[in-house]
């Protein structure tokens, strides 16, 4: 499942009695990057895992050898879960800023932000069912609003509610109904029921068979999925408080051991996971088994932290690795948009009313694809950013936050 909604793009501030944007010089650019870097690995593994197959047949038919085998274990060990964990904590930091912002200028930022989730919502239910049900926009929405509740809270019981949502996945191992819930269904049934839809059906026929898996299949998605996003934004929070995202030189020492754990603990389990399975052809651990989503819970946020940290430090390092990561950034201040966009065409591209490709390629495919598109999205993005504020999406949901008209050209284009 998949986006960065993008709180923290062109981050706005409420004036005395007004509303405004913030000023394009008071981003942070950083955090721009690291969205820029999350989005590639979220479309990535979208392709591979959401697009290419139905998206609750969990991956369809393996590959036990040759390219495709390598191409979708390399995009499981590094990407699955992590990209789209780093985008929650993103906007988890961005809900941050976003109060803080607002309220240093008027009282009503609580309000403000619940009214900004509320019209996110709407674009998720509206892009579940009109485009592609893969959307994380609803989830986001929710655990948003959750989220709020912690905002004025110390740091202690943000950490308690990370350790509770972090259990979350363990207490469904020993609670059937609740694993029965997230895990019951036949994805070898819905894989045969969903490619004739998907891959030969009109609009209409896949607008319906898509309400019928929500109804049946995307509630299980959302127990499954909804306590890991709002614990990653709990953890969004933190790091912005902690002042690391603020002032990144000056926790340098900080960052590099977050780098160097997040990266080698939080490889680990997906590593030895792998090399298991090519060894003895099965799971590390029993399907009942409490370790797998423990170890699964930790590791990818872990990892998440790790790929930030590393962004950060290479960032600021300066050389090749600044000037790299630092062309990411127009895609991640526009990255509801870009997320849209990606919908929007893939969904063209796999489903019948245009190319009708799911089921028919394998991981290979679809990654130079995702390669070749979101180069294109940079260039878009610098581009469409020379001469205006926010990118399209980003100004239709200013203008419903706000309730008024949003500039949006540029007053002069940059040279």
């Amino acid at each position: 499942m998949s986006l960065d909604a993008s709180v923290a793009a062109e981050l706005p501030v409420v004036e005395e009695r007004t509303r405004a944007p913030i000023e394009r010089q008071a981003r942070i650019a950083d955090i721009d990057v690291i969205r820029g870097a999350a989005l590639f690995g979220v479309l990535m593994c979208n392709l591979a895992f959401c697009y290419r197959t139905p998206l609750f047949a969990h991956g369809g038919p393996r590959y036990d050898s040759g390219l495709e085998h390598w191409v979708s274990t390399f995009e499981l060990v590094f990407l699955s879960d992590k990209a789209m964990t780093l985008f929650s904590m993103l906007f988890g930091a961005g809900l941050t800023i976003f109060y803080e912002r607002a309220s240093a200028r008027s009282s009503g930022a609580m309000g403000l932000l619940a009214r900004r989730l509320f019209f996110l919502s709407l674009f998720g239910f509206l892009h579940m069912f009109l485009l592609w049900n893969g959307d994380i926009l609803v989830d986001y929405a929710t655990a948003g609003l959750c989220a709020l509740a912690f905002m004025k809270r110390r740091a202690w019981v943000l950490w308690v509610g990370i350790v509770v949502l972090t259990l979350f996945p363990v207490l469904g191992e020993f609670w059937p109904a609740l694993r029965d819930a997230a895990y019951g269904m036949d994805s070898a049934k819905h894989y045969e029921d969903a490619i004739p839809i998907y891959g030969h059906g009109t609009y209409l026929d896949i607008v319906r068979y898509r309400c019928h898996e929500a109804v049946v299949y995307m509630w299980r998605a959302y127990i499954f999925y909804w306590p890991g996003t709002m614990r990653n934004m709990l953890v969004g929070m933190l790091v912005w408080r902690s002042g690391i995202l603020r002032t990144p030189l000056a926790h340098a020492r900080a960052l590099r051991w977050t780098a160097l754990i997040g990266i080698v603990v939080g490889l680990v389990y997906p590593v030895v996971r792998t090399i298991h399975y090519e060894i003895h052809h099965r799971s590390l651990f029993p399907p009942n088994s409490v370790w797998r989503p423990a170890l699964s819970a930790i590791s990818a946020p872990l990892l998440a932290l790790g790929y930030a940290a590393g962004i950060l430090l290479l960032l600021h390092r300066g050389g090749l690795g600044q000037r790299a990561f630092a062309a990411l950034a127009p895609v991640g201040r526009m990255a509801f948009t870009n997320y849209l966009t990606q919908s929007m065409v893939f969904s063209t591209v796999f489903y019948g009313y245009g190319l009708g490709l799911i089921g028919q390629v394998g991981y290979t495919v679809p990654a130079l694809m995702g390669i070749s598109f979101y180069a294109l999205q940079c260039v878009v993005s610098t581009y469409w950013l020379r001469h205006f504020r926010f990118g399209p999406f980003e100004w239709v949901w200013r203008c419903l936050t706000y309730g008024r008209w949003q500039p949006m050209r540029l007053a002069t284009a940059p040279s």
